[in-house]
């Protein structure tokens, strides 16, 4: 009786061990996954911030260090320092790189409303161009109706860029309509107006 007592302590004994043992193990493993992957992002981050502070001094044209960290961080800071690229490209008059630069973040960006700004941007790219058949395409590309009130401001512009004021007051009276800001309201208000009296 006594020797089936010990025996069952020591049984229970091994479990408790082994049960023990066992969560040290998972979460050592953890900490060997999770730490590493914090340290990255740290990095990422630091490196993001050293890109972004790079091309705001605007010390030469010579972008190739960041055009580097763009293709090699295919993630948000990658699309960020792409955004800052491409608007340095703009003022710089280099609106082919500027467009190329945002279509390539385009085809890795995950984030839906990231997504969305960078084809705002190439849309208004492309209106600089010209290319109004481009711009709209992009900007037809947009289905999330909480950019409605940007993507139909966006196709007035391209419609009377065309010459079709017809179109353009419906795009801007549709814009107005899902639009929440009244500053934003009146300035689409002064578009139509301003067409109007032509």
């Amino acid at each position: 009786m006594q020797n089936n007592q010990v025996k069952k302590q020591s049984i229970s004994r091994k479990k408790v061990f082994l049960i023990t043992f066992f969560f040290i193990m998972i979460f050592f493993i953890l900490f060997l996954i999770i730490k590493p992957k914090n340290k990255i992002k740290k990095f990422e981050k630091a490196k993001y911030e050293e890109i972004i502070r790079e091309i705001n001094a605007k010390k030469n044209g010579n972008f190739l260090n960041i055009e580097k960290f763009i293709i090699e961080n295919e993630n948000i800071y990658g699309t960020l320092a792409s955004l800052s690229l491409a608007k340095q490209y703009v003022l710089k008059n280099n609106l082919e790189k500027a467009f190329i630069q945002l279509e390539t973040s385009l085809k890795y960006t995950k984030e839906e409303n990231l997504k969305n700004i960078l084809r705002i941007r190439m849309a208004k790219i492309r209106i600089q161009q010209n290319k109004y058949k481009d711009a709209m395409q992009i900007i037809q590309e947009i289905k999330d109706d909480s950019w409605r009130n940007i993507a139909e401001n966006i196709k007035g512009d391209i419609f009377i860029k065309t010459g079709n004021i017809k179109l353009a007051i419906q795009a801007w009276e549709k814009s107005k309509y899902f639009e929440e800001s009244k500053t934003s309201k009146e300035i689409i208000n002064m578009k139509i107006n301003e067409v109007q009296t032509k």
